[in-house]
Order: structure tokens, then C-alpha cells, then sequence
């Protein structure tokens, strides 16, 4: 398992200061997308990138869903506007299994990864907060 790690800096604006994430030395994973047919099951879920995030994000990040450490959902974002987001496919054999969920960011070579749900068909695609805007690095 990798995990990402931050470091918070102060800066002497005006605005009392800004959080940055430290960038890391992480390979590009070689994430694959699992084969579908596989599984009985899919779970759609669009992810937005926190917005500690959105300023390191591009077209070349990817997000990954796994269980028990298989690759269950692989994708790359797409541009909403000034927000990232990810359209994921999760496949299953099994509801309520838990779902880790890892975010590679190129900008930063960092992978950072959650215990992120449980797999549910009955998920909503979209949605607000909670899975649908996943914590990936805690901001206090």
C-alpha cells in the first residue's frame, strides 16, 4: 500500500496563508482496467477531486478502485468547468465488499490512497460530498 504524505506551508499573504501538498517520488502506477465481463456486478460512481487537489490535477492523473488489493475500476478525469472529475466503473462479485480507493497525481508523483465505501449498485452516479468527494489528504 502506498500512502501519501503532506506538508503544510504558511505563506505571509494577506489571505493568512495557503496549504500546499508536497510532491513525492511515486511511479505512474500501470493500473489496468479490469475486464467487466468478469463480474456480475458495476458500480458508477463520478469522483471529484477534493480542492486541495484540483490545483495539481490534469488530464494525465488517474483513479483507481480496488478490493482486497484487485484492481476493480480504472479512469482518467475529465474537465467539469475549473473542477476535475472521474468517471468510475467498479466492478463486483459481491455487495458490501470495501473499496480502496487510490488517486495518482502526475503533477505531484504522489499516489494517495483511502478505505474509501462499500460496493453498493445502488449508488447514485452522482451526487455531493461523501463518496462522491472523497478526503484524500485531511485538511484541519
Amino acid at each position: 500500500m502506498v500512502i501519501g504524505f503532506i506538508t503544510w506551508g504558511c505563506s505571509s499573504d494577506d489571505d493568512g496563508g495557503t496549504e500546499r501538498v508536497a510532491g513525492g517520488s511515486d511511479a505512474r502506477p500501470t493500473w489496468q482496467v479490469p475486464n467487466y465481463d468478469h463480474y456480475e456486478q458495476i458500480m458508477v460512481v463520478e469522483v471529484q477531486l477534493q480542492d486541495i487537489l484540483q490545483t495539481y490535477a490534469s488530464a494525465t492523473d488517474m483513479m483507481c478502485a480496488s478490493v482486497n488489493g484487485e484492481v476493480r475500476g480504472v479512469t482518467t478525469p475529465k474537465q467539469v468547468g475549473d473542477q476535475w472529475k472521474f468517471p468510475l466503473i467498479i466492478a463486483s462479485n459481491d455487495a458490501g465488499v470495501n473499496i480502496q480507493l487510490s488517486y495518482y497525481s502526475e503533477a505531484l508523483h504522489r499516489i494517495f490512497t483511502i478505505n474509501w465505501t462499500t460496493f453498493d449498485t445502488s449508488v447514485a452516479p452522482t451526487g455531493t460530498g461523501g463518496i462522491y468527494e472523497p478526503s484524500f489528504v485531511h485538511v484541519e
